[in-house]
């Protein structure tokens, strides 16, 4: 493996960690005054903030305009936090407004099927309808929104501002790209959490804890991996394997 590459991996497996042990620990804060409501908010931005650098600067790693430093791409992302905070906030709000519609959606999915059952003549049950409603905003989540946001944050993690544009979109024009990232974030979250919850039939203490550190073991490496997958195919690009050995003769 090529150092650039390496640094960034080790990066993952270490910063993703302390990242998850914060935001453990942020759950469990207080907030019943003045100090304990700072130490809450300074843990959340510590966590944020961190995340955005992490993988701004695996996206930044993984440009191809870069000079393939692990070090200059770190601190190219240092510089452009502002915008993926910007990013970032458009993010949890599409998502927030996506929950608030997947769990509302049950009174418009009466009508909607008590409607088209006088149309049509024919029973239509609400419950498919919520079920189709359901679906959509599934594939909102998992597909479509991401393929929006993740080259916008590519692009600002490399440019700053100016890499949020239009012209980032362009790596969504192929089916490929949004198959990647549907698969990559259900392998990176969904999978792991399943992988974590799933209960195996050992009944001895020593079978239950071997099972449950294998499993969050497995599941954090499988994190990880599909994580700097996606960052890599976002990106379109790769860790320059070696540096320019030739200069240029005037």
């Amino acid at each position: 493996m090529n150092r650039p590459a390496f640094g960034l991996v080790i990066a993952h497996l270490v910063g993703n960690a302390l990242l998850l042990y914060v935001g453990y620990r942020w759950l469990g804060m207080s907030e019943s005054d003045g100090p304990h409501l700072l130490a809450s908010i300074s843990a959340l931005l510590l966590f944020v903030f961190g995340a955005l650098w992490l993988h701004g600067t695996a996206f930044a790693s993984f440009d191809r305009t870069g000079n393939g430093s692990f070090g200059s791409a770190a601190l190219r992302t240092l510089r452009h936090l502002l915008p993926l905070f910007v990013l970032a906030v458009a993010a949890a709000v599409i998502y927030g407004l996506l929950a608030w519609w997947h769990d509302s959606f049950q009174h418009n999915a009466f009508a909607i099927g008590s409607y088209t059952t006088m149309k049509l003549r024919k029973p239509v049950s609400p419950s498919s309808i919520e079920r189709g409603f359901h679906a959509f905003i599934w594939i909102l989540r998992w597909m479509v929104v991401p393929v929006i946001l993740l080259p916008l944050a590519a692009g600002a993690a490399t440019n700053g501002r100016p890499g949020i544009h239009w012209r980032s979109l362009a790596r969504g024009r192929s089916v490929i790209y949004w198959l990647e990232v549907c698969a990559l974030l259900l392998c990176a979250i969904w999978l792991p959490l399943r992988l974590v919850n799933w209960i195996p039939p050992v009944s001895s203490f020593n079978g239950q804890f071997a099972s449950l550190a294998a499993r969050l073991g497995f599941g954090y490496l499988l994190f990880v991996a599909a994580l700097l997958s996606l960052e890599f195919f976002t990106a379109s690009g790769r860790p320059r394997l070696t540096q320019v050995s030739t200069a240029s003769v005037p």
